[in-house]
């Protein structure tokens, strides 16, 4: 018989959001929310980037992602500008305020994450990965870019 209690799905969706919870109350001192460091984690680590490409990065509907940027850009820490080739395409990049609040809170989500797995053997750690990355794949039928890239 089913038990929801027992779904890999339902217990996945359910530690994500808890997870999402307490890294928001991590970040909330530095009036911070989850979504728009994880957007300035992405503006950061790739050069060129488009609100398109964000938005797939962070598995968000590209709507959703214009109102995020448009909360950064009006706190200074986001510039986007147009490309030559394409008006409508709008790169991303971090102003010196947005890096050094990037920076500034870089500590913090290690921190976070460290405290996450702590005591948690890397081969766990890895076994899981592969195991959750296999379910998404079963699930949607593609690769996920982020296989690898899951510390």
């Amino acid at each position: 018989m089913f038990n929801l209690d027992d779904c890999i799905a339902f217990i996945t969706n359910r530690s994500a959001k808890i997870f999402a919870e307490a890294l928001e109350k991590e970040f909330k001192p530095y009036n911070m929310t989850r979504s728009q460091w994880i957007a300035m984690y992405y503006i950061y680590i790739n050069e060129s980037i488009t609100q398109r490409e964000l938005a797939d990065k962070m598995s968000i509907k590209e709507p959703s992602v214009v109102r995020l940027l448009q909360k950064l850009e009006s706190e200074g820490l986001l510039h986007r500008s147009s490309t030559n080739e394409d008006k409508r395409i709008k790169k991303l990049e971090l102003s010196d305020r947005g890096v050094q609040l990037y920076l500034d809170l870089l500590p913090v989500a290690e921190k976070f994450k460290n405290d996450t797995i702590a005591n948690i053997p890397e081969d766990d750690l890895q076994t899981f990965k592969n195991v959750l990355n296999t379910m998404v794949e079963n699930t949607s039928k593609e690769k996920h870019y982020w296989n690898n890239e899951i510390k």
